[in-house]
């Protein structure tokens, strides 16, 4: 008996990392996706634990647009200045307030050029509740404010972009899946052991390779429109 399988060739990882090349220029491009804001450390009045300036920071940071600037600003007009310093184009100052009726947080959205506020959210949070989530939500508000850049939304371009790259992953997994079954005619059907010999190293290349780039790909259309459609 003939042993079928042995160490084939490379293909299997080039194939990965030809996918991954486009991929990553698709994340590449949502990275550049909107400008980055300064955000200043909140004013804690009240009750300092109860207020828990720190969500702020937390909440910020989490929607991966801000940029900690470290320190208090006593006003919408310092932070507008603090981030015009540095070469950004928008502010957000905030202050919060520890009551034991609940936490109050108010954010304030300022251009740099002009110093003048742009957008406000105020939100309350009840006594033990997580002030994370809903001041998240609170940011997310003010960002949707800011004016948009000219063209398609580079995010959406590249949400597209890969779900396009696991698309054309998919067809060429399945152009190899039949020539996969092509070879494994020919194996059937070979004159002589040279001949079956080259046939079936063609099959497992291709089987092989059919399965990377259909799973892959797959699982890149699916990552692309959940992208596209989710966030």
């Amino acid at each position: 008996m003939v042993n079928v399988f042995h160490p084939g060739s490379n293909q299997e990882g080039e194939d990965r990392m030809a996918l991954s090349g486009v991929i990553t220029l698709a994340l590449a491009l949502a990275a550049g996706a909107g400008d980055r804001l300064l955000l200043c450390r909140p004013n804690v009045g009240g009750d300092a634990g109860l207020a828990r300036g720190d969500a702020v920071v937390e909440a910020a940071r989490k929607t991966g647009r801000f940029l900690d600037y470290g320190v208090v600003c006593v006003d919408p007009a310092e932070s507008a200045r603090a981030a015009r310093r540095v070469g950004l184009d928008h502010a957000v100052s905030a202050t919060a307030e520890g009551r034991s009726e609940g936490s109050r947080y108010v954010l304030v959205l300022a251009d740099a050029a002009t110093e003048a506020e742009r957008a406000r959210q105020s939100l309350e949070v009840a006594p033990g509740a997580d002030p994370v989530a809903p001041l998240r939500a609170s940011l997310g508000r003010l960002l949707e404010t800011l004016p948009r850049e000219p063209g398609p939304d580079r995010a959406h371009v590249a949400a597209w972009a890969a779900a396009g790259a696991g698309a054309a992953a998919v067809v060429a997994g399945v152009v190899l899946a039949g020539q996969a079954r092509d070879a494994a005619d020919r194996a059937r059907s070979a004159p002589d052991l040279g001949a079956w010999v080259k046939a079936r190293d063609d099959w497992q290349r291709k089987r092989t390779a059919s399965g990377v780039l259909l799973g892959v790909g797959g699982a890149a259309v699916a990552a692309g429109l959940t992208w596209r459609f989710a966030f």
